[in-house]
């Protein structure tokens, strides 16, 4: 069966499980342009699954910038910041340090086509296809379900961020064919019904037709 070709936005990105997926399918060819992710952790196990980094990459390769070149372009997009705690990862004082770290995360990261915080970017290339995992912590029954609502400030309300690039994009010409939104199933529940509808509504002014399903994760 011939694959279809699918460049594609990786947002929330995590250890690239949405990419797997489509990967696993045999049924595209993806090619990722970029992707979002703030957990430091997160963006190096991605670039180790994905992109071929190893401890022989992080001590061979050849072109890093300066250690503060380095620090700052990754304090820059947030990478490392804990949402819960409000604390940001100090690249700086890692510069300080004689061990590799620093040239691992930021390779990790360069690989990976990472542009960090998704509401620190302005807009987004073409690509015809977008994923969303965004943020279940508020959402979720095993959390406090402080909720989504824009102005809310929680993690998951990171979702409409999404939404702003798509409208951004849609001002550019340059909306994604397809978008994959992904979370939990309490995102249709009672609680949250109305924010999820505002959500397939958006997606219907942006130009989308949106479809929905509730999935058995074990499928």
């Amino acid at each position: 069966m011939k694959k279809e070709k699918l460049s594609a936005n990786i947002l929330f990105s995590g250890i690239g499980c949405q990419e797997r997926g489509f990967q696993n399918s045999n049924l595209f060819n993806l090619e990722v342009l970029n992707t979002s992710d703030i957990c430091k952790e997160s963006v190096l196990s991605y670039a180790a699954i994905h992109c071929g980094l190893t401890n022989e990459t992080v001590e061979n390769y050849p072109n890093y910038p300066s250690r503060e070149e380095m620090a700052k372009e990754l304090t820059e997009i947030n990478l490392g910041y804990e949402p819960e705690k409000d604390k940001h990862f100090d690249w700086s004082k890692l510069a300080k340090r004689k061990n590799k770290d620093l040239e691992k995360y930021w390779l990790a990261n360069k690989l990976s086509h990472n542009l960090g915080d998704i509401s620190k970017i302005e807009e987004l290339p073409y690509a015809d296809l977008w994923t969303c995992s965004w943020p279940c912590t508020d959402i979720s029954v095993a959390g406090k379900m402080k909720g989504l609502d824009p102005d809310s400030g929680t993690r998951s309300s990171l979702l409409w961020q999404n939404i702003r690039l798509l409208k951004k994009a849609k001002e550019n010409n340059t909306l994604p064919k397809y978008i994959m939104f992904e979370n939990v199933k309490n995102l249709v529940s009672k609680k949250f019904i109305d924010n999820f509808e505002t959500l397939l509504q958006l997606l219907d002014e942006t130009g989308f037709n949106p479809y929905w399903k509730v999935l058995n994760a074990k499928e």
